[in-house]
């Protein structure tokens, strides 16, 4: 009987249903679950408290959890090997376990870490590995476009630019560039970070046509009519204003420099008050 639903098991939420309707046909409350399992040899018990989360669908449901909620509920042999099938299948995860959420913290720890090394204090080799680390494991564990993934990819991509490996560091910016853009939206300002640093890693590269283009659309998202929510446009003209300088573009040099000038002129002062 479960044999034959779990082979059925499509959706996660299928797969709760099933593991909801075979505590109910185990006859057996949540809390006899819990104890039953509690002292199961050899075996780190579930309690009440992450059982009802994972039938209410409020914790992620682990290969782990299935085997022990099974064997409490009196699930064994095929009907138990079956229910591990569908959860495998269901979860499209070839590891024995989907890591443990307390892992990001771990990860979390190290990207703070990793930020405050820099070429000072020679940390900056020492800083890559780690990025490079954290990317790996937060796009194993929540996706390769999670804005948590996303955000190591960028400090590994900065990171590589500031130990001259201009290419690889485009390579890595442009990626999560074109990632941010569809996850956080075109002119978000953690996309605008990374187009910033891909232009400036492109420039590096010699390839300055390029940088230009990606720096005068930084600009863009930036001016104060089509995006007030961004202050930082004086710094994002400076930048264009070196890669055309370096470009030989004198014309438009002067241009960004005059339109730069006049927004300088039109902001209030320390002392201002706003709409006056």
């Amino acid at each position: 009987m479960i044999a034959a639903q779990a082979k059925a098991v499509t959706t996660r939420a299928e797969l709760r249903r099933l593991l909801q309707r075979i505590q109910q046909e185990s006859g057996k409350s949540i809390r006899a679950i819990a104890e039953d399992n509690r002292h199961a040899p050899g075996q780190q018990g579930l309690s009440k408290t992450t059982i009802s989360r994972v039938l209410n669908g409020d914790e992620k449901i682990t290969r782990s959890f299935v085997e022990r909620f099974a064997t409490a509920c009196d699930v064994s042999g095929t009907d138990h090997d079956d229910l591990v099938l569908a959860w495998k299948r269901v979860l499209d995860v070839p590891s024995e376990e989907i890591p443990d959420p307390a892992h990001l913290v771990t990860l979390e720890v190290m990207a703070e870490v990793a930020s405050t090394l820099d070429g000072h204090t020679g940390g900056l080799t020492a800083a890559r590995r780690l990025y490079e680390r954290v990317r790996a494991a937060r796009d194993e564990i929540l996706g390769p476009e999670d804005p948590l993934t996303l955000e190591a990819a960028h400090n590994l991509g900065t990171v590589l630019a500031q130990l001259d490996e201009y290419r690889v560091a485009r390579r890595i910016l442009c990626d999560t560039y074109e990632a941010r853009s569809r996850v956080h939206g075109p002119d978000a300002p953690a996309t605008l970070a990374t187009l910033e640093n891909l232009a400036a890693a492109t420039a590096e590269t010699g390839d300055m046509d390029a940088a230009v283009d990606l720096f005068e659309q930084a600009l863009a998202a930036r001016r104060p009519e089509t995006s007030p929510g961004h202050a930082r446009y004086p710094e994002a003209a400076e930048k264009l204003l070196v890669a055309l300088n370096r470009a030989g573009r004198q014309t438009r040099a002067r241009q960004v420099a005059e339109e730069l000038a006049r927004v300088r002129d039109t902001r209030p002062g320390p002392g201002a008050e706003p709409g006056r």
